[in-house]
């Protein structure tokens, strides 16, 4: 090849090099503005460049972001279209020199560059309105696809275009390319279908708001139904009747109580069926059968009759068909039920009996407390353990009616208590002298499970039934003897004054005053009205208290005179020093040589004997009980009532009955009140600690925690305590 050839060809090269960084810098500056003047593309170059195919939705513009750009994208649209350096300037003056012929092609290029750039500006700025659903909607409608999502064509989404202009061959030149979303693909592709969970997830998303609201709607409707369906039907509170009574529901029938004081008084309601005739020494029946019942609405507005019982004057009275109960209730509802008292007085088995243990309408409606006061049957028609008895039942057994009669009152509260306004799950067994015995034999009685949960043991006895059946079947006999019956069927045909005649005297003593020497040779032949018969009662009940975690809670206590006879608690009595140590000397204390002892510890005045009675009879029997268990507080009253803390002093400060007249007894009820009323609603007595070694509590003016009770230790050493505490 010759030099003026080769030289030629370089000068070609040269000329094509300087033509293609001449491009390449007019794209750079449309880049950097895009009002500015644009440099036309080659023609040639790009008819020659096979056409790239544009992703569905895309839009194929010149000058963006090309790869063999020299400066990334820019949108600064302040800064003119310059030359980059002088020395393009000067290589295009020179191409243009040296080839005149391409000023035509220049022109044309120049004429195509002023409609692509109108073309960018509506590309540039119809897309971004396009983003709107408005302007989405608007497009899709100018396409004719509602149904299809896509992009539309610049001139689609130009606003001034008022029809659809075709694409030109001048356009295509400019590289501007317009793709069909809708099916204008060679292939045709189709959009994939959401699933209609998918569909219902974004819909969710994009209203997520409103799909919580009404979620949380939809929850308060189902919880308020729920509520209305599960909830009670009955109304809050019985309305009165002629403005003074009031109806309650029973198992038997509906009865009608009278408003007193501010609550409501049911007095005389039958929970058992009558023990009369051929069912007299039978255990108390349940008014289960509609026979027993009565109908309409039985009136109970008037007490019952007592329980045939001899009082403390030796009077005999009573009446056989006596298991009737008394309710005082603040209010006959069905909601914020109440805590339940059952009351259990008598001052000894065979009589008095309530005795203290009255409760009122007004002390209900004032502690806030329902109150249940059954009668049960007492002496020789509660407790008679007889052999002609035993052989008329199966398994043979016979005796502790009376507490079978406590039981069937305790089951008709947790059955109809409800109706008065009461809480089944919050009953307290409250047992009062010998009510206390009785409570305390079933504190472990298999037949009482479930029926309380709660007891209050105040001054009752220490010495519990041990004696076999027969054993009670042979002290029987002198009873028998004196009314001459042989059989079960005599004793039934028997009057109820005449059978109360035959009872003997023996029976009836108790344990009053210091023990005597007599009383170490008879223990073992001494009468005991409640017997191991096998049914209520299967074993000692010290045995059970010993060997098994007690079912309920239990609280003991006792006045600090409670075992004083009769005698001493009349107001003019006195007894003179020489006196009190001559009774000390003649009794077995003296005759086991612990009068001087005794003497000491206790002082030779009447509250120093009356100590002494109540520390061997109840105090120290009762405290050797609740040391069996380490959680049963006790407790003893020591504010006397006049001169003496009588046997009824607790139990008056818990009814209010006491008649307090000077300072301290004030505080001395209210500190007793404060005990039982809250251990009736919490089942705990706040001042006492099951941990602690001092479980004594001394309820003076104030409570106050001791160690121990005095002189109780010294009882026991000397084997006086329980030996020879009181029976019933």
């Amino acid at each position: 090849m010759s030099q003026v050839d080769q030289g030629k060809d370089n000068k070609s090269m040269d000329k094509k090099e300087i033509a293609d960084e001449e491009r390449e810098k007019m794209l750079n500056a449309e880049n950097t503005k895009h009002t500015g003047s644009a440099p036309a593309p080659d023609l040639e170059s790009e008819e020659q460049k096979p056409k790239k195919k544009i992703p569905i939705g895309g839009i194929k513009m010149p000058g963006f972001c090309r790869t063999k750009s020299k400066e990334t994208c820019r949108d600064d649209d302040t800064k003119p279209t310059e030359a980059v350096n002088g020395e393009s300037a000067n290589a295009a003056t020179k191409e243009n020199d040296q080839h005149p012929a391409d000023k035509p092609i220049t022109a044309a290029k120049e004429t195509k560059e002023k409609d692509g750039r109108k073309g960018i500006l509506s590309a540039i700025r119809l897309p971004l309105a396009s983003v709107f659903p408005r302007r989405k909607k608007e497009a899709d409608a100018e396409l004719g696809n509602t149904g299809s999502v896509g992009l539309a064509s610049v001139e689609t989404l130009d606003d001034t275009a008022t029809e659809k202009n075709p694409i030109n061959k001048e356009e295509e030149a400019d590289g501007m390319e317009t793709v069909r979303l809708d099916g204008g693909a060679a292939e045709n592709p189709q959009p994939p279908k959401m699933s209609a969970l998918l569909n219902c997830i974004l819909i969710a998303r994009r209203n997520l708001f409103v799909l919580v609201a009404v979620l949380c709607i939809l929850l308060s409707v189902v919880i308020i139904v729920c509520v209305a369906c599960a909830g009670p039907r009955r109304i809050v509170s019985q309305p009165l009747k002629d403005g003074k009574y009031v109806e309650a529901v029973t198992s038997c029938g509906l009865v009608e109580g009278v408003l007193e004081d501010g609550a409501f008084a049911f007095r005389g309601i039958p929970y058992a069926v009558p023990p009369v005739e051929n069912r007299r020494w039978q255990t108390a029946v349940s008014l289960k059968r509609i026979e027993h019942c009565w109908n309409g609405t039985y009136v109970a507005h008037q007490p019952s009759e007592k329980c045939w019982q001899r009082e403390a004057d030796g009077r005999v009275v009573g009446n056989e068909d006596c298991l009737y109960l008394d309710v005082f209730t603040p209010e006959v509802r069905y909601d914020t039920p109440l805590p339940v008292v059952v009351m259990i007085g008598a001052e000894t088995l065979s009589g008095a009996s309530p005795g203290v243990m009255q409760p009122s309408a007004k002390l209900s409606r004032v502690r806030d407390i329902v109150f249940v006061r059954p009668n049960f049957r007492l002496g020789v028609f509660g407790f008679l353990a007889a052999e002609p008895l035993s052989r008329t039942t199966h398994p043979p057994t016979s005796g502790n009616y009376g507490l079978s009669d406590v039981i069937a009152a305790l089951q008709w509260v947790q059955l109809n208590i409800e109706n008065f306004g009461g809480n089944k799950s919050a009953v307290t067994l409250w047992g009062h002298r010998a009510g206390g015995t009785l409570v305390t034999t079933l504190v472990g009685a298999r037949r009482a499970k479930d029926l309380f949960q709660r007891v209050w043991i105040s001054s009752g006895s220490a010495i519990f039934p041990g004696k076999e059946l027969t054993h009670s079947e042979e002290t029987s006999k002198q009873f028998l003897e004196a009314i001459r019956c042989t059989d079960a069927d005599c004793l039934r045909s028997k009057g109820a004054e005449e059978l109360m005649d035959a009872v003997p005297e023996s029976w009836y003593t108790g344990n009053i005053g210091l023990p005597e020497s007599r009383e170490a040779t008879s223990a073992s032949i001494r009468h005991e009205w409640l017997v191991l018969d096998g049914s209520f009662l299967q074993e000692h009940v010290g045995q059970i208290w010993t060997k098994d975690e007690l079912p309920v809670k239990v609280v003991m206590g006792s006045t600090a005179h409670s075992g004083a006879p009769l005698r001493y608690l009349t107001p003019n009595i006195t007894l003179a020093s020489s006196q009190v140590e001559k009774i000390i000397r003649e009794s077995l204390l003296g005759t086991r040589g612990l009068a001087d002892e005794t003497l000491r510890r206790y002082n030779t005045t009447l509250e120093g004997l009356v100590t002494m009675i109540s520390d061997i009879r109840v105090i120290c029997p009762l405290l050797t009980v609740a040391r069996m268990k380490t959680n049963i507080p006790f407790y003893v009253a020591t504010q006397p009532r006049g001169r003496l803390a009588d046997p009824d002093s607790d139990a008056a400060a818990i009814l209010g009955t006491y008649a307090a007249r000077t300072p301290e007894e004030k505080r001395h009820v209210s500190a007793m009140q404060q005990l039982f009323n809250h251990y009736v609603w919490h089942g705990e007595v706040a001042q006492a600690n099951p941990k602690d070694a001092r479980k004594v509590l001394i309820v003076g003016q104030d409570t106050l925690l001791e160690r121990d009770y005095p002189n109780c230790d010294f009882w026991i050493t000397q084997n006086i305590v329980p030996s020879y505490g009181r029976i019933d």
